[in-house]
């Protein structure tokens, strides 16, 4: 899946809609990415709900794993980021012990942010279903994804989608965090 590029056209419940540009990422993104990144975490009301994810992190997954934009009029609107199915600190198994083996069996949802204007068009959804495509065409058999219990929107909509939460723990500088798994 090294080429990604899909127009999309998504509803509000309202019955509002909007089309979307959605590939994946290229390294020319990443300054749009971390203004995204700031911004959205700049407007939070509760800084805790979110970790930043570093530049360091964000420019060695546009490398190694998958990351993919959604654009509205050739504006960043939305990200999402995946690591891939490899043994890595970064991947969530180590938060679980899993050998190095086991983390090559599991892929890790690490980032989705979207712009406060293209909220509620279903695009955390549609991420979450990309990414488990991505991750069951490179042989992964569940997905592991962290989560504070503050953010309960995007709780719901993990669990909705099938993610039972397995572990609450500190994490990210000392931030709690539930890890939910799915079986892929």
């Amino acid at each position: 899946m090294s080429a990604f590029s899909k127009n999309l056209t998504l509803s509000r419940r309202s019955g509002q809609k909007a089309d979307f540009l959605i590939r994946r990422c290229e390294k020319t993104d990443l300054f749009d990415i971390l203004k995204l990144r700031q911004k959205i975490y700049d407007d939070l009301s509760d800084p805790g709900l979110y970790a930043l994810v570093d530049e360091e992190d964000i420019l060695e997954s546009l490398k190694l794993d998958h990351c993919f934009t959604v654009y509205q009029d050739g504006r960043l609107v939305a990200f999402t980021m995946m690591i891939d199915n490899r043994s890595s600190s970064r991947n969530y198994g180590t938060y679980l012990d899993y050998t190095p083996d086991q983390q090559r069996r599991c892929v890790s949802l690490e980032i989705s942010i979207v712009d406060e204007s293209c909220r509620g068009y279903g695009l955390q959804r549609y991420f979450v279903e990309l990414r488990e495509r991505v991750a069951r065409d490179l042989g992964a058999a569940e997905a592991l994804v962290t989560i504070g219990p503050e953010n309960k929107y995007s709780l719901q909509n993990l669990m909705r989608e099938g993610y039972e939460i397995i572990d609450t723990r500190q994490m990210y500088e000392g931030a709690v965090r539930h890890i939910l798994r799915k079986e892929l």
